[in-house]
């Protein structure tokens, strides 16, 4: 191999490295700065089920634009899932410096049982008391040759 050849070779795993990094870099910062701000609210109140409606907003205070899939919503009620929305395989793209706004996720929460936490739920909204949930947002950035998984946990407040 001549010393040309080394140098070639030397100079290109060298640039890749660089660009390695620096590619991994970006990643992690903007997956550390993706702000998510869900707001949810009560769409249908019925002795068969709620229907909850969730909007996120997804920020990205970052230069670098990315496409993120269609988050993927739980609603928790003390430590206990009480309904998700459905799986959506859709592409969202976030600008940089932007925002993106998904709306009307509609999370549907039937009445399992009569000692569920779902009836103890619909029975406070129906009293027009306040209900305390944590919304789970989950989704993956796609940047480049990779995607990254992404949650977001929110406590939010519902009433009738």
């Amino acid at each position: 191999m001549s010393g040309l050849s080394k140098i070639l070779t030397g100079t290109a795993l060298g640039a890749g490295l660089i660009a390695g990094y620096n590619y991994f870099m970006r990643l992690r910062k903007a997956q550390a700065e993706l702000e998510i701000i869900p707001k949810a609210s009560l769409y249908q109140l019925s002795w068969d089920g709620i229907i909850i409606r969730v909007d996120v907003l997804m920020k990205n205070p970052t230069k670098g634009s990315f496409t993120i899939k269609f988050p993927f919503v739980k609603i928790i009620h003390k430590d206990v899932v009480i309904g998700s929305s459905q799986a959506v395989n859709k592409n969202i793209k976030i600008p940089a410096f932007g925002e993106a706004m998904i709306e009307k996720i509609m999370v549907q929460i039937p009445v399992v049982s009569l000692f569920s936490i779902t009836y103890t739920v619909i029975k406070s909204l129906f009293n027009k008391e306040t209900v305390k949930v944590t919304v789970k947002t989950m989704t993956s950035i796609a940047l480049g040759l990779t995607d990254v998984p992404f949650e977001n946990e929110t406590e939010l407040t519902i009433k009738k």
